[in-house]
């Protein structure tokens, strides 16, 4: 029987190092036969693709570990790890001593894969724990890791100084953890600037910084009310940094990164973050250097006079952020204005090289430069009566990993010349605020001429003529044919009627006989038969994933998310808005949690549309949380 797991208080270790001293005395014959052993452990020898794999080094009977170093896992990606434990065992008066280091990894392909054991100098000899063979398939087998966060556990690296320059995490005698962490573990948010007008970007970056040793995970995200939000950077693939405070190195993690652009004036605060710490600390004593934090890990188990491990739990929160934002000047304001902000050029150009009366034609405006583009609106268009112009559609190319965001935005226009002769567009203006001048500019195009031909009658009706003659020609050449041979004609006549009496005969047969077929059918299915979409309303955007159409992806699953909270929650199309989906799910029960966490889902659709670094696993990743959260709704 397992006596004890996981064993991370400090007193409980020293005592069990007591006392499993005092048994090997007693019990020496049994122990002199104990060898240590280091052996490699995995939750599964066959998982799908889309699976998550536990993976553990153990070391049993061990006096002393050095030099440990994990294998590299080059078909998998590591989700958690490392993470530590150790413990004891009483099996049938057998004792054992055990250390691990775990990962939690996930494929990267399918295939078969073997994983290299790990290497340690345990009490003074190097060993290897066996090598694992790992068969991924594409039928996953429900082996799904358990995280319930809207961001991924982060765990701090510690800085890689020497350890006599970083004694954070070793609790001297009379110290208090509690003290000790709020000087070496926080939160902040930094934003670009605290002023700024309504469509002025700012950006909010939420940093935490660690110089102990923990793992935090992030509880609740920041709500972001009154921004359109977007994302700079991936936290889950962006790497920790360091920084020095007071002449302290910390480790940086970059929790959210994001470009918000108001929407409304007023003071405008934005939400704390929360974040979840498991911070992990020994007691101080003499303690041996190593190059590897792993094999100081193995130290506190095996060294008399190491420290011992206490664990703390520990809430922190950010501090609010007020952002003052101010209403765009009345005065001089275009009258063509329609909320652009920041520095714009613009060209347009008429796409189609010939061009003829009743013509589609398409002409292209574009804006250029940075600022709030992906809301910016069409510039207006005064069609001349010559001209029959229709609304335009848009197509943006921005960066949204600089601030502020920079790129361009094309307008496409469709028009059609009423008459042929000499046209003109008049010059397209383009009104925006600078916020660097504090004032409003006007750009414009030059006018846009152009000559629409007519159509060649003359060509047409020779055309015409020419169809005409030859279908007299042909018309003439029949009938003499159809003179000759007029007894066939009556006879395929006669011959012809009869057969498409008989099919028809039959044809009414077959339909009664399929009209009581039918009758039987409606009697004992009651309940209407569902399209496929029905039954799986993410069934289109798997399809487009099966084929690896990321963008169809991304628009697809964010459209049947919209379409399933309009039918589920029985909200018109026109009133289906952020604040009404948020009242309903409240009234259904759904914690903020699950609110915001539906949120995070929309907001990485639209994020990953305009991202042309797409991932197979993160996309089926967001599939999953997807359909997870949308069973709620049934």
């Amino acid at each position: 029987m397992n006596v004890f797991n996981q064993v991370k208080s400090g007193t409980i270790i020293k005592t069990l190092r007591y006392a499993f001293i005092a048994l090997f005395a007693i019990t020496n014959s049994l122990a002199a036969k104990a060898q240590a052993k280091f052996t490699t452990e995995v939750s599964s020898n066959e998982i799908g693709r889309s699976d998550y794999l536990q993976i553990q080094f153990v070391i049993s009977n061990a006096k002393q570990i050095d030099q440990f170093s994990a294998p590299s896992f080059p078909d998998f990606q590591i989700v958690e790890g490392p993470s530590q434990s150790s413990g004891m065992s009483n099996i049938n008066g057998n004792v054992t001593q055990y250390q691990s280091v775990a990962f939690v990894i996930q494929p990267l392909k399918m295939g078969k894969f073997t994983i290299a054991g790990a290497t340690a100098t345990i009490d003074g000899k190097q060993m290897r724990s066996n090598p694992i063979t790992i068969n991924v398939t594409a039928n996953s087998t429900g082996n799904v890791h358990k995280n319930n966060m809207i961001q991924p556990f982060f765990r701090p690296i510690w800085p890689g100084e020497p350890e006599e320059d970083n004694k954070a995490y070793i609790l001297k005698p009379g110290e208090n953890a509690s003290d000790v962490i709020k000087k070496n573990l926080f939160v902040k948010v930094q934003v670009s600037k605290n002023k700024c007008y309504v469509g002025e970007p700012i950006v909010a970056t939420y940093k935490l910084y660690s110089c102990l040793r923990s793992e935090s995970r992030v509880t609740k995200l920041p709500s972001m009310n009154g921004f359109s939000v977007y994302d700079m950077i991936d936290p889950n693939k962006n790497t920790p940094s360091y920084e020095t405070i007071n002449g302290k190195k910390f480790t940086v993690h970059i929790i959210r990164k994001a470009q918000l652009i108001p929407l409304q004036s007023g003071k405008v605060e934005l939400d704390p973050v929360q974040i979840e710490n498991d911070v992990y600390f020994l007691k101080g004593g003499s303690r041996r250097h190593h190059n590897n934090i792993l094999d100081d890990f193995f130290d506190n188990f095996s060294n008399e006079d190491g420290g011992n491990m206490i664990e703390q739990h520990f809430t922190l929160n950010s501090k609010p952020v007020d952002i003052n934002v101010q209403a765009l000047p009345e005065k001089n304001k275009p009258e063509n204005f329609s909320g652009a902000v920041g520095s714009f050029d613009m060209n347009a150009v008429i796409e189609n090289k010939k061009i003829a009366a009743h013509d589609d034609v398409t002409l292209k405006v574009t804006v250029k430069g940075n600022g709030n583009l992906p809301i910016i609106n069409a510039p207006q268009i005064t069609w001349p009566n010559t001209i029959e112009g229709y609304d335009a559609t848009a197509k943006e190319n921005v960066d949204k990993t600089v601030a502020p965001m920079a790129g361009s935005k094309t307008f496409e226009y469709n028009f059609s010349p009423k008459n042929a002769g000499d046209n003109a567009i008049p010059p397209i203006e383009f009104s925006y605020f600078d916020p660097s001048t504090n004032n409003y500019k006007t750009i414009k195009t030059e006018p846009l001429n152009f000559t629409a031909s007519t159509e060649n009658k003359k060509e047409k009706s020779s055309d015409a003529f020419m169809a005409a003659v030859q279908k007299q020609e042909g018309n003439n050449a029949f009938k003499t044919f159809f003179v000759d041979h007029l007894e066939w004609f009556f006879a395929v006549i006669i011959l012809s009627s009869l057969a498409v009496y008989l099919i028809r005969q039959n044809s009414i047969s077959k339909r009664k006989e399929l009209e009581k077929l039918a009758a039987l059918k409606l009697e004992k299915e009651k309940a209407p038969v569902l399209s496929p979409e029905e039954l799986d309303p993410l069934s289109r955007a798997k399809k487009f994933l099966d084929y690896t159409d990321y963008p169809g992806f991304y628009e697809e699953l964010n459209r049947s998310v919209w379409n399933v909270l309009c039918d589920k929650l029985q909200i018109r199309s026109s009133e289906l808005n952020k604040q009404n989906v948020v009242k309903q799910l409240q009234l259904r029960g759904w914690s903020d949690y699950d609110i915001m966490h539906l949120e995070n889902i929309l907001s990485k659709c639209e994020m990953n549309l305009y991202t042309p670094d797409y991932s197979e696993m993160n996309s089926q990743q967001l599939l999953q949380e997807t359909e997870g959260l949308l069973k709620k709704l049934a």
